[in-house]
């Protein structure tokens, strides 16, 4: 399959699930529409082409301004199309996290996970904090920060690295689904579903738990041989004994971090609770915040903005309306089937095409379903998990694999012999747990 005809089935998979019975909309320069929509998703899809290198931050900008200049949408629709409560929720959390990292938050949990002795229940003990971390701070985050320590821990320690790679890139990616912050398509389904936090959290717990514990089982039974494989000779070791950070600027970063969670529980608005504890953070440690704000990554802010105005596209023009009454057929059955077309499609269009991108074209479609609130965590559960199914299909994976390149060797085969059927399973499991706890 070609990309542009990926792209074009995208839509038709992810509107699926949309029984309209009004009329289609009057069509709105669909043919422009449906080429830039193409047009951008092969960038974004393909991450980096050699004819046109400009990454997907710049590829999505790009869709956004075609969208606007052939009239498929006005400047204004443009910007209302933007859903500025992701942006502002993404960097908040950023920002906090960044505090955090600098405060030694992270340093302290690697030097917690030196004192275990057992190689074995330093790999649990490994996948349960990937897995927690992740559920309060996105999980690109999570294996930035902890893949160059977890690196210097196994050359110390001398263990083989791999197994603990592969733990903290799968767990990370699991636990991210725990929370609508733990990672960027969980907060997109925050905001546009109106759930709220303490209800995600607590049907989303259960799986969640259940998904780390079969991929931990998964990692035993994979690699268990290799836990105890002696590395060659450590070097001195990089890992700090005592984390950096002042204990004052940690227990700013953790106060700060409660405000924001306390304000999500209690169901004030996800976005500003985080940019609260921003905001206070910075105020407490008086200090100019540009270094800290250096670090934030302006360019995913970016993509996510334009990406809301190239998926807007689709609705502006009418071309997703008609996609959808197209593609009606594909949903059958009760709602056992239903949920199985569901999560099948979910899987593939996360991969193809990426789970950000897939959970904005499928969302709009949701409340129209029977029961949205499962539909809603069962999208933002399979999404996140159907990352792990291969080493691009998630940034996590890449970041983890890019950064441990000179160390040890992450290949796409490596990979998926323990991410297929860790998907696999774990989609499997959590679904029908879903489908237990709402009652069908």
């Amino acid at each position: 399959m070609d990309a542009a005809t990926a792209s074009a089935s995208a839509v038709a998979l992810a509107s699926a699930v949309l029984p309209l019975a009004a009329p289609p909309a009057p069509l709105r320069h669909p043919w422009a529409a449906g080429l830039i929509f193409t047009f951008a998703f092969i960038l974004i899809s393909f991450r980096r082409l050699r004819w046109l290198p400009i990454g997907r931050p710049a590829g999505a900008m790009v869709g956004a301004v075609l969208m606007v200049l052939c009239d498929v949408m006005s400047p204004e629709e443009a910007y209302a199309l933007i859903n500025w409560d992701t942006i502002a929720l993404l960097l908040g959390m950023m920002i906090l996290a960044e505090y955090l990292r600098d405060a030694g938050l992270f340093e302290r949990v690697s030097g917690r996970l030196r004192k275990i002795g057992s190689p074995l229940a330093l790999l649990g003990a490994l996948s349960l904090a990937a897995g927690l971390l992740s559920a309060i701070f996105v999980n690109d985050t999570i294996c930035v920060v902890m893949t160059p320590l977890l690196l210097v821990l196994c050359r110390d320690l001398r263990l083989n690295p791999f197994p603990y790679l592969m733990a903290l890139a799968t767990s990370a990616n699991i636990g991210s689904a725990l929370t609508l912050t733990g990672n960027p398509q969980n907060m997109i389904i925050g905001t546009m579903s109106g759930l709220s936090f303490a209800a995600f959290l607590g049907k989303m717990a259960l799986p969640v738990a259940v998904g780390l514990g079969l991929n931990f089982l998964l990692l035993w039974w994979y690699y268990g041989k290799t836990l105890t494989m002696v590395a060659p000779p450590p070097a001195p070791s990089l890992l700090r004994t005592t984390p950096r950070g002042e204990p004052a600027s940690l227990r700013i970063g953790l106060l700060s971090l409660v405000v924001s969670v306390i304000g999500f529980f209690a169901g004030y608005s996800m976005a500003f609770s985080a940019l609260a504890g921003a905001s206070l953070v910075i105020i407490l440690h008086r200090k100019e915040p540009r270094l800290v704000l250096d670090r934030v990554e302006w360019s995913l802010l970016l993509f996510f903005a334009s990406l809301f105005v190239v998926i807007g596209g689709l609705k502006t023009s009418g071309l997703a309306e008609h996609l959808t009454q197209a593609s009606l057929s594909l949903l059958r059955g009760g709602p056992v089937a239903q949920t199985a077309i569901f999560t099948g499609l979910t899987m593939a269009g996360s991969n193809l095409f990426s789970n950000v991108p897939y959970v904005l074209l499928v969302g709009h479609t949701i409340p129209h379903l029977d029961a949205p609130t499962y539909y809603w965590c069962l999208l933002a559960y399979v999404s996140t998990v159907a990352g792990n199914l291969t080493l691009i299909g998630s940034v996590a994976n890449l970041i983890v694999a890019e950064l441990a390149k000179d160390t040890c060797e992450i290949g796409f085969g490596r990979y998926a012999r323990f991410g297929i059927p860790s998907t696999l399973l774990v989609t499997a499991t959590g679904t029908v747990l879903l489908f237990w706890l709402f009652r069908f």
